[in-house]
């Protein structure tokens, strides 16, 4: 998960500054690039030299180079990264990161971040407990950043208590789980619906309540950083929506409400509803301010549409829904009166009883109820709320979709049904036009071009997502973008979609002009561009026939690696043939040799046999997985160095644990014992079976 990724490491003066060396070499080791800023404290614990053997990049730490006079631009590395760590973290940089006191050239890098922010913090237990550095941690968890808390145990002082810097083993874990989790959505439309609504008396008064909006806003920013199409309907708040994958639809009133979110949730497949709907308006309004009298004033009251209930009824199968209960009393017995009225899957309980949650606050305390249980979370900020709910949602939504019927097929489709997004948010002061098209005429020539002669059903399209990130590009229409793609295949007798394909490319180069036509011809590959499209859509078709029938996709398959070996003319590293390269040439290269032809009987066992068959026979299916995966430990033991043995279980990794969870012990047992063979650095992963008592 973090290969390609460009990482800055901040160091403090800190003496767990010498863990900086080994987190250097495991993010190295991880496929990372890494650069080093120190603060000039920090030089005192480890040297610059070090730090820069490791990285293979110079260590910054002055804003200008002595000996040149050049200027190290913190600016463009908060545009470079894709995330930023400092650790450790010291107390003193802990408060000027949060009053922005830019005096040294890692607060000044922080500040001008683009990227998430992970802070590990370190000091002695009084520091770290002092309210001072209780608040400035605080603080800038509000503000977005991620703490990877410290921990316990003897400290520099020999005192022992909480103060240590978290290990580099469990920091590269977190920073591997939070990218991860950043594909965990991808292809998926979530309705969020946010604040409060507002009924109108006159033109000058209204009903409303205390909502902020500040819990659904976070919700829908955790959807949209996992990869999901967020539809957010927002009552009337002033709070921001920077993540571009948000579409903020306003609205005043809860009928304006009840619209919007009745004309987006057929086309979504989840709805979180936290908003705070008035349950009544009043039942005329007024079109002229009303006036002050000596008498009382009466105001009648009439329901508005219970929008939950409403989107309830209409709910069809696959799709999942979450609502929020606030309540005062009995919440536990209301909340799960609500569940079952509304025909929610969960529902997320918070009480004004507890201090601090509810209303007007930055923090929240909750507990997600569904009808075979509950889970209690202790009081967080509600950020950090927001994440526990959306790990609700994929969870519930991946063993939801595991037991479904699908709904009947439509007409017949194309291949692909791709969603492509260009991300240009690392790029600042260009034509943001010519991004909007290159979107735009990526989406069509994947979805409207013919790729094979079949015919496919609507239900059986393959839903894609290419995910570009702009890294670079330059006024003569060349690109420098990574991509993320993503591959669901139907399964039959289901409308639950598999995984089929996932890969992160880290560098595509290419040339583009606004309006160019993208014409691919499979003995010409002058277009860098469409020969990677190419090779992916070729790739995914055929894996997509092998799990129809055993080896059914060669021709597709062939056509991948034609265009594989073909394009290294081209010069792009990712296409280059050679030992140990994890590239588009070894993807395929792997899938096709003659040894890995189990891998290929693999797709068929795994998805038509063994998946598609669960839903009627769940003990055959997961045999049926269970030979699969035995023929990925036959072809993992003749060709340990093979790429796509690896990728299939990254990729696969959630899906096969919770088709594990209902196992025999001894099933539990050979499995694990197999997949931690196959891909060790997932036993964490692979553990989750055996403690899964389900």
């Amino acid at each position: 998960m973090l290969k390609g990724k460009k990482i800055v490491l901040g160091v403090t003066g800190s003496i767990a500054a010498y863990k900086a060396a080994l987190l250097v070499r495991l993010l190295v080791k991880e496929g990372a690039e890494v650069q080093v800023v120190m603060t000039p404290a920090a030089k005192e614990f480890i040297t610059p030299l070090t730090l820069s053997t490791l990285s293979g990049r110079p260590v910054l730490s002055e804003f200008f180079n002595s000996d040149s006079g050049a200027w190290n631009s913190h600016v463009e590395l908060g545009l470079w990264a894709d995330a930023m760590i400092v650790a450790p973290a010291t107390a003193s940089t802990l408060g000027k990161m949060a009053a922005g006191i830019a005096d040294n050239m890692l607060v000044t890098t922080y500040l001008s971040m683009k990227a998430p922010v992970f802070i590990a913090p370190a000091m002695d237990l009084d520091m770290y407990a002092h309210p001072s550095t209780v608040c400035n941690i605080d603080t800038l968890k509000g503000y977005g950043n991620r703490v990877i808390e410290a921990t316990a145990g003897e400290l520099a002082s020999h005192l022992s208590g909480k103060g240590r810097m978290e290990e580099p083993e469990n920091i590269v874990k977190v920073l591997k789980d939070f990218f991860l989790a950043g594909s965990e959505l991808c292809g998926k439309r979530v309705l969020i619906t946010a604040g409060p609504t507002y009924e109108k008396i006159d033109p000058v008064r209204f009903i409303g309540n205390y909502s902020s909006g500040k819990m659904g806003f976070a919700i829908a920013e955790e959807c949209a950083r996992r990869g999901a199409d967020v539809k957010l309907v927002a009552g009337p708040v002033s709070l921001p929506t920077p993540h571009p994958a948000i579409e903020r639809i306003d609205v005043e009133s809860a009928r304006e409400m009840c619209d919007a979110a009745t004309s987006l949730f057929p086309s979504c497949d989840a709805a979180v509803l936290c908003a705070a709907v008035a349950d009544y308006r009043p039942s005329v309004q007024a079109t002229r301010k009303i006036k002050r009298t000596a008498d009382g004033m009466t105001i009648e009251l009439e329901a508005n549409p219970d929008i939950a209930a409403t989107l309830g009824k209409a709910k069809r199968e696959g799709q999942c829904m979450a609502g929020f209960a606030l309540e005062t009393n009995d919440g536990e017995e209301n909340a799960r009166q609500k569940l079952q009225k509304k025909n929610l899957d969960f529902i997320v309980l918070n009480s004004l009883e507890d201090k601090g949650a509810g209303f007007a606050c930055d923090t929240n305390k909750v507990t997600i109820i569904d009808k075979d249980g509950k889970s209690e979370y202790p009081l967080k900020s509600k950020k950090s709320v927001a994440k526990d709910v959306v790990d609700y949602l994929v969870k519930y939504m991946l063993l939801m979709m595991l037991f479904l019927v699908p709904a009947t097929a439509s007409a017949d489709g194309e291949e692909m049904n791709a969603r492509v997004v260009l991300n240009a948010s690392k790029i600042q002061g260009t034509n943001t036009e010519v991004f909007t098209l290159l979107q735009d005429a990526l989406g069509e020539f994947v979805n409207n071009r013919k790729w094979t002669g079949n015919t496919y059903e609507e239900n059986e399209r393959i839903a894609c997502t290419f995910n570009f990130v702009v890294n670079s590009y330059k006024d003569d229409g060349s690109f420098d973008c990574s991509l993320m793609v993503q591959a669901m295949r139907p399964v039959y007798g289901s409308s639950y979609n598999s995984i089929l394909f996932k890969y992160e490319d880290p560098s595509i180069k290419f040339s583009y002009q606004p309006y160019d036509r993208l014409e691919f011809v499979e003995d010409n590959l002058d277009n860098n561009l469409t020969a990677v499209i190419a090779f992916y859509v070729y790739t995914i078709i055929g894996m997509d026939l092998d799990s129809m029938g055993e080896l059914g996709g060669s021709e597709f398959l062939n056509k991948a690696l034609t265009i594989a070996n073909n394009a290294q003319n081209l010069g792009d590293a990712g296409w280059r043939a050679g030992s140990g390269n994890n590239n588009r040439f070894s993807i395929i290269d792997d899938y096709m040799n003659g040894a890995m032809e189990p891998v290929r009987k693999l797709m068929y066992m795994y998805h038509r046999q063994g998946l598609d068959t669960m839903f009627g026979n769940a003990d055959g299916g997961r045999k049926a997985i269970t030979e699969g995966i035995m023929l990925l430990k036959k072809a993992y033991e003749d060709r340990p160095m093979a790429y796509f043995t690896k990728l299939f279980t990254e990729y696969k990794v959630d899906e096969i644990v919770n088709v594990y969870s209902k196992c025999t012990p001894e099933e539990k047992k050979e499995v694990v014992k197999i997949l931690t063979e196959i891909n060790p650095s997932l036993s964490s992963e692979w553990d989750k079976i055996t403690k899964n008592n389900n």
